[in-house]
């Protein structure tokens, strides 16, 4: 399922314009692949070609996150087969930013760790923390959690 929501506004005292973006994809590993597409269509639809390599890094760690972590944490116990795992990428390019969110069914947020040399995991949120200039988890108010990394737009980007 693709949704995608085009110049909404953010509610509050100063509404600032946004556009925004969602995929919501089965966990299983080939979505990652589908979550940088998705990203890298929008990014050039808006016309912030200086963020895709960066962004799609940021969407590869947190998708394969969600799904490697995410999807297995909240996957059904006992003999009944569960439905399929899903995660949602949300893309919301305001005037200074661009935020990348995934969301899983989940609640065990994310933890840095420090992986060893002949580690092949462990250091995405090392390379989200060089990439992004912040990121942030919580749980989610209807279940399951979000893991957010925002990255700075450059300011000869255009006027939104």
């Amino acid at each position: 399922m693709t949704t995608a929501i085009e110049c909404a506004v953010i509610p509050g005292a100063v509404a600032a314009p946004r556009s925004s973006a969602a995929l919501q994809l089965r966990a299983v590993e080939p979505s990652a692949r589908r979550a940088r597409a998705f990203t890298r269509t929008w990014l050039r639809r808006w016309g912030e070609d200086d963020l895709v390599d960066p962004a799609l890094l940021v969407v590869c760690e947190l998708a394969t996150n969600a799904i490697r972590h995410g999807a297995r944490d909240s996957a059904g116990q006992g003999g009944a087969r569960a439905p399929a795992p899903r995660i949602t990428l949300v893309l919301t390019l305001r005037p200074d930013a661009l935020d990348i969110e995934v969301r899983d069914g989940s609640a065990v947020l994310p933890l840095p760790r420090t992986a060893g040399r002949d580690d092949d995991c462990g250091r995405g949120l090392m390379i989200i923390e060089a990439l992004a200039e912040s990121w942030a988890c919580g749980l989610a108010s209807d279940g399951g959690k979000w893991v957010r990394a925002s990255l700075s737009r450059s300011p000869a980007g255009p006027a939104r």
